[in-house]
């Protein structure tokens, strides 16, 4: 935390500023993601779950002051997921705003749904990943809430490989609408703090 400072930004009114000069390629900010049971995001302090981001269908609380990274369409580092920390892209001076590609973090968000979606085998995990009042519309005929919705996309092809996404206001909803061995459209939403599915068209 010393090699960076907090100071003023667009996250909760936060953003934080090198408080050195750092080389390109160096380690700028490293952290460790809290995962959170469902009752612990939901015990979270109010504003908190701001800083609450999910992958895999598993919610994960970043600490500061990775959390108040600012988003920058140029951005002065780039983040490896696998190692957990912000890395410069070029050298940044002292007093630099630290800022980072959020796009690249939604994109992580949702692939890491998608993962988990196909390779769901069971109707607990499968579970996770649907809204309580999903609903999902098959050969002509409405499905309903998360059990009935998971017990008919159990029976179902869940590939996705050719779909195309379009992320909505933020990252709070994802929706694709494609062509595949069947029209298929799917719309994802962040729900308390979790990606779920919320409607599927298997038209």
């Amino acid at each position: 935390m010393n090699e960076v400072l907090l100071g003023d930004g667009d996250l909760a009114g936060r953003g934080v500023y090198a408080a050195r000069d750092f080389a390109a390629g160096e380690v700028v900010i490293d952290y460790r993601l809290r995962p959170l049971t469902t009752a612990e995001y939901h015990a979270l302090p109010p504003g908190e779950d701001l800083f609450v981001h999910s992958y895999g269908g598993r919610r994960f609380l970043y600490p500061p002051p990775a959390r108040f990274v600012n988003h920058s369409d140029d951005p002065s580092c780039w983040q490896d997921f696998d190692r957990g920390c912000d890395i410069a892209l070029r050298p940044i001076a002292r007093g630099e705003p630290i800022t980072i590609d959020a796009t690249q973090e939604t994109a992580r968000e949702l692939s890491t749904f998608l993962d988990a979606y196909r390779t769901a085998d069971s109707a607990v995990r499968l579970g996770e990943l649907v809204d309580a009042d999903a609903v999902l519309w098959l050969s002509g005929q409405a499905v309903r809430g998360r059990e009935a919705v998971v017990a008919a996309l159990l029976t179902e092809n869940r590939d996705l490989t050719r779909v195309e996404w379009t992320v909505g206001t933020g990252r709070w909803e994802a929706l694709c609408s494609a062509g595949t061995t069947r029209h298929l459209t799917m719309l994802l939403k962040v729900v308390a703090g979790n990606w779920q599915l919320t409607y599927q068209h298997l038209g």
